[in-house]
């Protein structure tokens, strides 16, 4: 069998080129001798190329609103999807997207009403199923209020506009929520709203926010900017996880190990762009390997294809063969960062952190 093919059912089994080139660390597959922080800088230069690539960005995208500026719950993680230390494994090379958050903007009304009232405005991303939403919040700073002693009721509807027909104004009803929080975050569910304006490709929409108990003649919501209000969709995402063992490496370990790799934003200047986390630790192979035949005896997939090609070849070309510690398993990478739209997005990114080591 032709090496090349090797390589290629090695490519497709997601065995990367570059985990096996810049995430591996052994003489044998990188020509030339570089020194420590070279091969360092050429790891961390990769990681941040596979993180654009796989978030289909070109360059690091030119963000308007500084992150340092952001909603406390938004630049606190607040709003991340359970689980998010713990992301699932799928196989694909894209990152996939688990949330949006919108930020409207304060807006008028076509009518007014009886209570207290703000309009929010704002427009759904297009890249969203309605299918694909599982949960929908609404996060309001509520500020204090005369009648605050009691618990305050918030109605939220979809604000008075034009019905298709451009005949008659209509408002919509969507929620209530009652709460006891004197000044603090409120969050409303508008899951089932927010996928049927998805189904009938509305994008544009206003929410009428009323407090029906409140004293004040302005419902007290928030726009500071720390406090702003936001809109959370959360989407659908399922996978399995995969694990290996794998040796850590340490100050005598020769042999095939996992060596730590931290790779900080703030030191790439990316933490302008990138909410969360702060840096990751994406490790990387290194040591030493036995001979093709121990190896060869080795059980796994990868291993058994080298087999197959092992015993097919002469006893010359058998001694070409030279094993490299290279990575066996990943997980995933977890993403909150800021478009260049301003929409935060939330996006598991797979394959960006070595999971084990072995020799290939």
């Amino acid at each position: 069998m032709d090496p090349r093919v090797i390589v290629f059912i090695l490519l497709a089994a997601n065995i990367l080129s570059w985990e096996f080139m810049v995430m591996g660390a052994c003489a044998n597959c990188v020509n030339g001798e570089l020194t420590v922080r070279e091969l360092t800088n050429a790891r961390i230069e990769y990681v941040k190329q596979q993180i654009l690539k796989k978030l289909r960005l070109s360059r690091r995208p030119a963000v308007a609103v500084p992150v340092n500026s952001l909603p406390m719950p938004v630049a606190e993680g607040q709003t991340l999807s359970a689980g998010a230390d713990k992301p699932p494994e799928f196989d694909d090379y894209y990152g996939r997207t688990e949330q949006k958050i919108i930020f409207p903007v304060e807006g008028e009304c076509l009518t007014t009403g009886r209570y207290p009232f703000i309009c929010l405005q704002f427009e759904l991303p297009p890249d969203v199923e309605p299918e694909e939403v599982t949960v929908v919040e609404l996060w309001f700073y509520k500020e204090r209020d005369p009648l605050d002693e009691y618990n305050q009721t918030f109605v939220i509807s979809e604000a008075a506009h034009w019905d298709s027909q451009q005949q008659f104004k209509k408002t919509k009803p969507i929620a209530i929520k009652e709460t006891d929080v004197g000044e603090g975050w409120v969050r409303v569910e508008l899951a089932w709203a927010v996928r049927v304006w998805l189904e009938g490709m509305e994008r544009l929409h206003t929410l009428h926010v009323a407090c029906r108990t409140c004293q004040l003649r302005r419902a007290p919501l928030s726009f500071h900017e720390k406090h702003r209000p936001f809109l959370v969709l959360y989407t659908k995402y399922a996978g399995k996880r995969r694990r290996g063992r794998t040796l850590e490496c340490g100050a005598t370990t020769s042999e095939c190990c996992r060596e730590p790799l931290y790779v900080s934003f703030r030191e790439l200047g990316w933490d302008d762009w990138i909410i969360r986390p702060a840096g990751y630790h994406a490790y990387f192979c290194k040591g030493s390997c036995a001979p093709i035949s121990a190896v060869s005896q080795a059980d796994s997939y990868h291993h058994n294809i080298i087999r197959k090609y092992f015993y097919s070849v002469s006893n010359e070309r058998k001694a070409e063969f030279k094993p490299c510690c290279a990575p066996t398993t990943f997980s995933s990478l977890q993403l909150l960062y800021m478009d260049s739209n301003n929409t935060v997005t939330q996006k598991t990114l797979p394959n960006m952190v070595v999971e084990s080591c072995g020799c290939m």
